[in-house]
């Protein structure tokens, strides 16, 4: 009787060409013919980078979950806007009945709104050159924003809309650039736009139709062609202010940095303002040269893709020390009742 680690090797021999070929063009590949001379006229090289010399704020979030034997989850988010040496946080506890459906997708959504609560807070006291946000604003904008079955929070999308447009014209009001940094993405607009332009080009219908239909995302395309550190051509695309009843639209820039060779992508989201002039439909754009040096020079290595990231990252997140030894003993304390979670949730605790 074999094993489960022997039918992971069978699995993996078994499935091998294909688990490569999603990850990585191969290098006989017809779609690295398809994409070469276009992707090379879309990607351009890593400037030598200097030192930061503006003021830089980075926002991060943290939550902690435990759900109760009644069935209701103790909630705690925490943001941290950093500045310097100052601090400025953002905390939503609650004691809320979730549907566990929608447990995952809520719990995101508030950790981000935490964030912008945080920036708004810092945005009243302080004026940065550069706003670093850990995340992705594009997919904060395009998620399908479906009624959430959480207690309290039946309002909660309208709310969201609303903070986030308040943090992105506040910051707008007073020309600060807002960098959102995610370390990973689905996001496939730089291919389609590509697939585009080669529609126009190159004629190859058939070709290019069986492309389109193939799933990748950006990430697999940059990881795949490019030959050194550098970063995608900036592309502009119209986006609604969802918390405007105007159905107003702003520009939002994307790229995808490669700032080490042998590094993974990371996918930039870049708002400046809500001036800018708004193109009909995506286009090419570009980055001012100290926004492209800022993502350059910040980068660390290969586990520290920022370094004001990865400082607010270290600073905001809820440790098992903490979460046991001062807030969960403070809950004990002031509800009264020692055995509050689940059993599996105890067991799991008594295991750490």
């Amino acid at each position: 009787m074999k094993d489960t680690f022997s039918l992971f090797i069978d699995f993996l021999r078994d499935n091998r060409d294909q688990i490569k070929n999603d990850l990585e063009m191969s290098r006989d590949s017809w779609r690295r013919k398809l994409y070469g001379d276009v992707f090379e006229e879309h990607y351009l090289p890593a400037p030598s980078p200097v030192p930061v010399s503006g003021k830089v704020s980075s926002t991060d979030s943290t939550e902690f979950i435990r759900e109760l034997y009644n069935g209701k989850k103790l909630i705690l988010i925490r943001a941290y806007t950093v500045l310097g040496k100052r601090i400025y946080p953002s905390f939503i506890p609650r004691v809320i009945s979730v549907s566990r459906d929608d447990l995952q997708r809520f719990t995101i959504m508030l950790m981000e709104h935490s964030e912008h609560l945080s920036i708004l807070e810092m945005l009243r006291a302080e004026n940065p050159d550069y706003i670093l946000v850990d995340g992705s604003l594009s997919g904060r904008l395009f998620r399908k924003f479906k009624p959430l079955d959480a207690e309290g929070f039946n309002d909660f999308n309208r709310e969201y809309l609303s903070v986030l447009g308040e943090m992105l014209e506040t910051a707008s009001s007073k020309g600060i650039p807002v960098i959102f940094m995610a370390k990973s993405s689905e996001t496939s607009l730089f291919r389609r736009y590509l697939i585009t332009l080669l529609r126009r080009a190159s004629g190859e219908e058939k070709m290019l139709d069986e492309e389109e239909n193939l799933k990748a995302n950006d990430h697999f395309l940059v990881k795949s062609l490019a030959k050194a550190e550098g970063y995608t051509k900036p592309l502009l695309q119209p986006v609604k202010k969802l918390w405007d009843k105007d159905g107003e639209r702003f520009a939002l820039l994307t790229t995808h940095l490669v700032p080490r060779f042998n590094d993974l992508p990371l996918k930039v989201d870049v708002f400046m303002s809500m001036d800018d002039p708004v193109p009909d439909e995506i286009e090419g754009g570009s980055l001012r040269e100290d926004l492209v040096n800022l993502m350059f020079w910040g980068y660390g290595d290969l586990k520290t893709y920022n370094i004001w990231l990865a400082d607010v990252d270290r600073l905001v997140k809820f440790r098992n020390s903490e979460v046991e030894n001062i807030y969960m003993k403070a809950f004990e304390k002031e509800i009264g009742i020692s055995f509050y979670e689940t059993r599996g949730e105890r067991r799991a605790r008594l295991r750490i």
